[in-house]
C-alpha cells in the first residue's frame, strides 16, 4: 500500500470515530443538542423513529464499525497478521457495508424524515471515501486469493 493511501486510511478512520463519537454524546445526554450551524435538521434527524435500532442509537453501531476499521488497520500495519492480505480486504468489506447502511439512512433523512443531518451526511462521506481507498487492497487480495487456489 503507498504511503500517502496508509495517511489517508489513517486519516480518515480517525475522522470517522470523531464524527461518529461526537454523534454517540448527542444521542446519550439528553441535554446535548447536535450543533448543525444553520445546515440542514440535526435535532430532526437524531430524534426521530429511525434514529435508534433496539433502543441504541445509530451512531454507537457507526462507532462501532469505525472502531472496527481501526483495529483491522492496525492489524494490516503492526501486528503479526499484517501479511495476510485477507484483512486488507476485509477493510473494504466493512467499509463497503457502512457505505450501503448511509445510502439508506440518507434515503431516510430525504424521503421520510424530510431533514439532513450534516454529520450523518459527513460520516457517509468518510466510510465512502475509506472504501474507494482501501479498494485496491480488495483487489490485491483477490487476486492473491485466486492465485493461492490455482497453485
Amino acid at each position: 500500500m503507498s504511503g500517502r493511501r496508509q495517511q489517508a486510511l489513517w486519516l480518515l478512520i480517525f475522522a470517522g470515530i470523531g464524527v461518529a463519537a461526537y454523534l454517540v454524546y448527542v444521542a446519550l445526554d439528553a441535554s446535548a443538542e447536535p450543533y448543525c450551524s444553520g445546515v440542514g435538521d440535526c435535532h430532526k434527524v437524531q430524534s426521530s423513529e429511525y434514529a435508534e435500532v433496539a433502543g441504541i442509537p445509530l451512531a454507537v453501531f457507526g462507532l462501532l464499525m469505525y472502531g472496527g476499521l481501526l483495529a483491522l488497520r492496525i492489524a494490516t500495519t503492526w501486528g503479526p497478521l499484517r501479511s495476510l492480505p485477507i484483512l486488507r480486504a476485509w477493510i473494504t468489506v466493512l467499509a463497503g457495508s457502512g457505505v450501503l447502511y448511509s445510502v439508506y439512512l440518507t434515503y431516510l433523512e430525504l424521503e421520510v424524515i424530510h431533514a439532513i443531518c450534516i454529520y450523518c451526511v459527513t460520516s457517509a462521506g468518510i466510510v465512502t471515501l475509506i472504501a474507494i481507498v482501501s479498494w485496491p487492497d480488495f483487489t490485491a487480495a483477490r487476486r492473491a486469493l485466486a492465485a493461492a487456489r490455482s497453485a
